[in-house]
């Protein structure tokens, strides 16, 4: 059986330029940590994410995927390979920006984890709200193999990852949709400098 650590980590990443007052991306965000805040038991349950994307009102273009990717890499490079997975599930290079850097970089944190949310609200175009829900959760697909690079030996594993992926797209051009998010977030600010919420710029 493989030894990698048994943690679950989530991340919450807005991607907008600055602005004087808070963007709508970053107003959604807060009311999402809040309302998984409520359960702490199980806050980081893939399907309470999930459920909490459905307090985004009017979502256009929504779609959920589920894939199972084997991957064999070294055990050490577990967390970037989900990084990048969530990276790409964002298309975080249509907004000119590396996300795969800054998830890793957190991740890394955890370890190995096993398992991985990752809401990311891309806001760089002024007209829309990106968001993408990725969540992942990596089983031991087979025995560890050991192979030597100088004097170090670098663990390897066959990894077996489980991808759901929730999209959708507010249309911030639309007065309704406008109208509703002042509603129903207007009262929220930026999430607070949390160590599970990372704010880029495009």
């Amino acid at each position: 059986m493989n030894t990698i650590a048994e943690t679950t980590a989530g991340l919450f990443l807005v991607i907008g330029p600055q602005s004087s007052g808070p963007l709508e991306a970053e107003r959604i965000c807060s009311a999402l940590i809040q309302k998984l805040s409520e359960g702490s038991i199980l806050n980081l349950d893939p399907s309470t994410w999930q459920n909490a994307m459905q307090m985004v009102p009017n979502q256009v273009e929504a779609a959920t995927a589920s894939k199972t990717l084997n991957r064999t890499m070294a055990v050490a490079d577990l967390p970037s390979t989900l990084a990048s997975i969530c990276a790409d599930a964002a298309d975080g290079d249509k907004a000119g920006v590396d996300l795969a850097k800054p998830i890793s970089v957190y991740l890394s944190r955890y370890g190995e984890p096993t398992a991985f949310n990752c809401l990311i609200l891309d806001q760089s175009d002024s007209a829309k709200i990106h968001l993408s829900l990725t969540c992942l959760a990596a089983f031991d697909g087979g025995s560890p193999e050991s192979c030597a690079v100088g004097r170090e030996a670098a663990r390897e594993a066959s990894f077996a990852v489980t991808s759901t992926l929730l999209k959708a797209c507010l249309n911030l051009s639309n007065k309704d949709t406008q109208s509703t998010i002042a509603q129903v977030f207007g009262r929220f600010g930026p999430p607070s400098d949390s160590p599970y919420y990372l704010r880029v710029l495009p």
